[in-house]
């Protein structure tokens, strides 16, 4: 599944490593910001998948559609759904909340499994080896943030982490995830050790994290870390 995986990690990569503040914001007041995010997603998916965008993905009696043309379609969709989340949030038919948050990700993810090429789909579910293990990087370590930032604003009503809170709770979660890409089983005595110090560091203030934040940073990180672990040892 070289070219799905390949879509994912592009979609993973603009949708929330580049998707910076000035972005969203943008978005939320003007089409123009929903293009310029989709420029951004148009730029990734086309060098991610560079190598793939000349084969034919899908035959309709005698139209053959390359990858070039897909990548298109997809980013095309892919501006539709988010315009039409971000219509649905601005009139107030519905919060910008955890559910929405999960159906926007969950309809990009149907149409990107949708427009991937079949003959790519049918053989395994495995993709390149690097490909993965990035892709599980990126979801651990920006898109669990913004997930327990939805979670946690509509359980306590609290803002998007700080500049420091962000970053440092991603350090955590991405030390968690790499010690299961370690070979034999010792190091989970050094895992163990690592949630202790991060358990110190809530308990004396350090840094000042939620209860919500710090369970599900490490229960994410363990379910991907065993994920990962499997397909990078497979």
């Amino acid at each position: 599944m070289e070219v799905f995986w390949r879509l994912v990690l592009s979609h993973l990569i603009a949708d929330f490593v580049l998707q910076t503040n000035w972005i969203n914001k943008m978005k939320r007041k003007s089409i123009k910001g929903v293009i310029v995010h989709v420029i951004i997603h148009f730029v990734v998916t086309y060098l991610i998948l560079m190598p793939y965008l000349g084969s034919i993905w899908f035959e309709f009696g005698g139209f053959k559609l390359n990858g070039y043309f897909m990548v298109f379609l997809i980013c095309l969709v892919h501006l539709m759904v988010d315009e039409m989340r971000i219509y649905i949030i601005n009139r107030r038919i519905y919060d910008d909340n955890t559910v929405s948050f999960l159906i926007d990700q969950f309809l990009h993810f149907y149409f990107i499994f949708m427009f991937t090429p079949f003959k790519d789909i049918l053989p395994s579910f495995r993709g390149e080896k690097i490909v993965m293990i990035l892709t599980f990087l990126v979801m651990i370590a920006h898109t669990t943030t913004i997930f327990i930032y939805y979670i946690e604003k509509d359980l306590k009503g609290l803002p998007f982490p700080s500049f420091d809170q962000k970053y440092f709770m991603i350090f955590e979660r991405i030390v968690i995830w790499a010690f299961f890409l370690m070979n034999g089983w010792g190091w989970l005595f050094f895992l163990i050790l690592w949630i202790i110090q991060l358990y110190y560091l809530r308990m004396k203030r350090i840094i000042d994290i939620t209860n919500l934040n710090f369970y599900l940073s490490i229960i994410i990180s363990v379910i991907f870390g065993l994920i990962t672990r499997y397909y990078y040892y497979l």
